[in-house]
């Protein structure tokens, strides 16, 4: 939708496209248009810039009228402001009140139910009338009917306050929180906007569920640069062999595991892949941990993603514990590492700072039980602590869809116990636990404070960073599932844009030179990266277009969104169905899958150089010295010359150089050899070369023959 800035600015438009711009309908905006002398006819007739801009004034001086009075109430409202007193009677009054109208039956219960509404209609009225604020949450895009609802207001008195301003608005209409706060205001309501539906709420009902406090074991994540030997320490610290699983050596999506100490205690590490394009994994990983490993080889120096970890680290508010790696090598020098954290503001214990380093070898074993005692310090120090016996509440690390057990997520459970057919919600989705497996893929029943568990049951793969919330029924988790899914599909809608003709077909000229994409991944999180590592790519004149992204199989779906948006289907570590395989083959529609997340960005970064227009540039063929001028009749002057150097060419095209200025250029129109024409005269040779349209020529000039190539780019 085009602003009304911009169209009072421009052409003419029409009474309906005005009206939809101000939210009204064009039967009310003719009305309006009436009163103020503007002389419309339907709503197809158009309005000059300047009554757009007549009608914009005032909508607008009406809108800072409104808000002025607004503020005028809020400030007498907290001279007088106090809240209402809940007792006890109170409560039990409605209580009573309720039970009563469950007890009748049919239409008596109805015409009990609609008594005690219209009672509580009235009662609330009576507040608003003796000017008492009161509170109301809401999330994006409320409906009139939702509001009036949440105020206990009748909807015919809250859609008639929103004609007062100005706003022609259904029972069903979504509004921005703005009006809607505009409006509850009119009612002495003060409004808060909360991001997440339905949090708040289940948060208090967890809290105030109680329950005793006991101490936590940490969750840990490990950060560093690529290839500083993360995964290679977890694997000493729990005696396996991770590392020989990932592909090309690198790690592709977070792993947590649990690893058990000689004295019972046990810690929980996040293992977060080091390449640059997973920045935003990483930075998951900081906001579920209470400490972080950073690791440094020792024969290395501080790098760009260790910097990264740093920073992450400290915008979590997470301590640090330095492990400097590789200590083993010949090349280790880790009194330069720890100069170089210095510098980043990372003082070690020993150089007088706070932060606990040690120094160790994942290939000897050296000093790993110093690097655990200093982590269960620094835990000490933290106090941790949950509650095990509450409801769940955690963070997904990643999802992903199983050919075999369906939709799994990865969760690190941070408080309460999770347990086997607990119903949870995920984000904007929402399942029951079927079924729980540890690290080991070992089914377990139940998962304390601390535990990464894998749950099967969820109704779509969450975003990996979404919080997980146990709760007590089926009904409540797909009641706040459908509100968060039906807010951000209110928020795409009016976050897109209304485009005319004219600039759809401009906009599709732009996108000649995107390149459209499907990604698909076996997990959300790498899906995410993928998508943060392409959209960087490109310049000016080429980019990259996601089209999709997510995790699961490349199925049939992919391919027809592909072929109808001309896209090329990246597949990490997926492979098309047998039904996905054969529409690509009859649709054209290419399928490209990798397993090393840099591969993908080689891939599309050699595509893109495709898309570069090629790069002209001027190739030099030969010149030539005019030694005599002959004029012929019907045809010009003809250059008698001697080739100094390469070739001159017919129809070639040339500079004509006079004391090492250019005078002329134009095309070799003519070119002989005595009185043969020739395509071509080499170096040595004499020849009469005629120049089309120019007959300026002297002895002593040179004439410069060139020719004009495309040459193939590169980003």
């Amino acid at each position: 939708m085009i602003p009304l800035a911009e169209k009072s600015s421009g052409k003419k438009i029409r009474v309906y496209e005005m009206a939809k711009d101000l939210n009204l309908s064009s039967e009310a905006l003719i009305e309006i248009l009436k009163k103020m002398n503007i002389s419309v006819k339907s709503h197809m007739s158009s309005l000059t810039p300047e009554e757009v801009l007549k009608v914009k004034n005032r909508f607008d001086q009406e809108k800072k009228t409104a808000r002025t009075k607004t503020v005028q109430k809020k400030k007498k409202k907290r001279r007088r402001r106090h809240k209402p007193r809940v007792t006890a009677e109170a409560v039990k009054t409605v209580k009573d009140t309720l039970a009563k109208i469950d007890s009748g039956g049919g239409r008596t219960r109805q015409k009990k139910r609609k008594k005690h509404r219209e009672e509580k209609s009235e009662k609330q009225q009576e507040t608003v009338d003796d000017g008492i604020t009161q509170k109301i949450r809401i999330t994006e895009y409320t409906n009139p009917s939702e509001l009036s609802e949440l105020m206990g207001i009748p909807l015919s008195k809250v859609i008639g306050k929103f004609m007062e301003l100005g706003i022609m608005a259904t029972a069903n209409q979504r509004l921005d929180a703005e009006t809607v706060s505009l409006v509850a205001d009119e009612f002495n309501f003060e409004v808060e906007t909360v991001a997440s539906y339905g949090a708040r709420e289940i948060e208090r009902k967890r809290v105030s569920l109680g329950g005793i406090e006991t101490a936590r074991f940490p969750i840990v994540t490990v950060m560093g640069h690529v290839d500083h030997g993360k995964t290679a320490l977890l694997d000493r610290i729990r005696k396996t062999n991770v590392i020989a699983t990932e592909s090309g050596g690198i790690t592709q999506h977070i792993g947590a595991y649990i690893s058990k100490l000689p004295d019972g205690k046990q810690i929980t590490f996040i293992d977060t892949p080091g390449h640059e394009a997973f920045t935003a994994m990483r930075t998951r990983g900081a906001r579920v941990t209470d400490i972080v490993i950073l690791v440094i080889a020792a024969d290395s120096r501080v790098m760009p993603q260790t910097e990264e970890a740093i920073d992450h680290a400290r915008a979590a508010e997470v301590p640090i514990v330095v492990a400097i790696t590789k200590i083993d090598l010949p090349t280790a020098h880790p009194d330069l590492i720890k100069n170089d954290l210095a510098s980043h503001n990372v003082l070690i214990e020993e150089w007088g700072g706070d932060v606990l380093c040690s120094e160790v070898s994942s290939i000897t074993g050296e000093n790993i039980d110093d690097l655990m005692e200093k982590l269960m310090l620094q835990a000490e120090m933290l106090e941790l602590t949950a509650f095990s016996d509450r409801s769940a509440k955690g963070t997904v690390l990643e999802g992903e869809i199983d050919p075999r057990r369906g939709t799994v997520v990865n969760v690190i459970v941070q408080d309460g116990t999770l347990k086997v057919e607990d119903y949870f919600v995920a984000g904007k989705f929402y399942g029951r636990v079927r079924a729980m497996y540890d690290e080991n893929d070992e089914e377990i029943e139940t998962a304390g404070p601390g535990t990464p568990v894998q749950i099967l049951g969820c109704s779509e793969v969450p975003d990996a960073g979404e919080s997980v919330v146990a709760l007590s029924s089926e009904h409540e988790a797909k009641h706040i599932s459908r509100r968060r899914q039906l807010v951000q599909r209110e928020r795409e809608l009016h976050t897109g844009k209304m485009i005319s003709l004219e600039d759809f077909w401009q906009k599709s000229a732009e996108t000649q030179n995107k390149l459209n994409l499907i990604v698909k991944a076996d997990v959300q999180g790498t899906a995410e990266a993928i998508v943060d590592t392409l959209s960087k790519l490109g310049n000016e004149e080429v980019s990259v277009n996601i089209i999709r992204s997510s995790a699961g199989g490349i199925s049939g779906n992919d391919v027809n969104l592909a072929a109808a948006s001309n896209a090329v289907i990246i597949g990490f570590r997926v492979r098309p169905d047998v039904r996905a395989r054969e529409e690509a083959t009859v649709k054209d529609v290419e399928i490209v899958t990798f397993s090393v997340i840099h591969q993908v960005e080689d891939t599309i970064k050699k595509s893109l150089s495709g898309l570069l227009k090629p790069e002209e540039r001027e190739e030099f063929l030969g010149s030539a010295e005019v030694r005599d001028i002959f004029r012929v009749p019907k045809i010009g002057v003809i250059a008698g010359s001697y080739v100094i150097s390469g070739v001159i060419r017919r129809n070639a095209k040339l500079r004509l150089v006079r004391n090492g200025v250019d005078v002329w250029s134009g095309i070799v129109s003519s070119l002989k050899r005595f009185k043969e024409d020739k395509k071509e005269v080499k170096s040595g040779f004499e020849c009469g070369i005629g120049i089309s349209d120019f007959n300026d020529i002297k002895v002593g000039d040179v004439i410069e023959s060139f020719q004009i190539v495309s040459v193939s780019r590169e980003l």
